[in-house]
């Protein structure tokens, strides 16, 4: 059997995307059907490793407001 990626890696221009690096955040969207088109580790202030999502800004605006409003439902 054949899978497809979710994953939808494509070029992108850095004002239409955003970067998420909470894993709840990430993991939000993913149980939404909003999926990343790409990704990297980087690291954070102190030297950690971390990783970093990228999604396309449309896709996530109607999500980030539950998001900051807590409606994870």
């Amino acid at each position: 059997m054949k899978n497809e990626s979710n994953l939808r890696p494509r070029p992108y221009y850095v004002n239409e995307v955003v970067r998420i690096v909470n894993p709840k955040q990430m993991r939000f969207y993913v149980s939404k059907g909003i999926y990343p088109i790409d990704m990297y580790v980087s690291e954070d202030d102190w030297d950690n490793q971390i990783v970093v999502y990228i999604f396309l800004r449309e896709e996530t605006q109607d999500l980030y407001q539950k998001w900051i409003n807590h409606d994870l439902g």
